[in-house]
C-alpha cells in the first residue's frame, strides 16, 4: 500500500540534521580542506560525500563512501 501524501511538505536543516514532516531523514556536515570543501551527508542508505570549490560551482557529488 502506498504511503499517503501529505498535503503540506516540511523540509529544514536544523543543526546539521535534515528534518521532514515525517522525522529526522539525515545529517550532513562540512569541512574546509584549503581550497575544497567535502561534504558528508549520512542517512540510513549509508554515507556518501562530496567535494567542491566554494563559490565555482565545481563539485563532485554523491561519492559513496560507507
Amino acid at each position: 500500500m502506498p504511503d499517503k501524501k501529505s498535503p503540506i511538505n516540511f523540509d529544514k536543516t536544523i543543526a546539521g540534521f535534515n528534518v521532514t514532516e515525517r522525522g529526522i531523514k539525515s545529517y550532513s556536515k562540512s569541512f574546509s580542506l584549503g581550497p575544497f570543501r567535502l561534504t558528508l551527508n549520512a542517512r540510513g542508505s549509508g554515507v556518501r560525500g562530496s567535494i567542491s570549490i566554494p563559490g565555482t560551482g565545481l563539485s563532485k557529488r554523491n561519492i559513496k563512501l560507507i
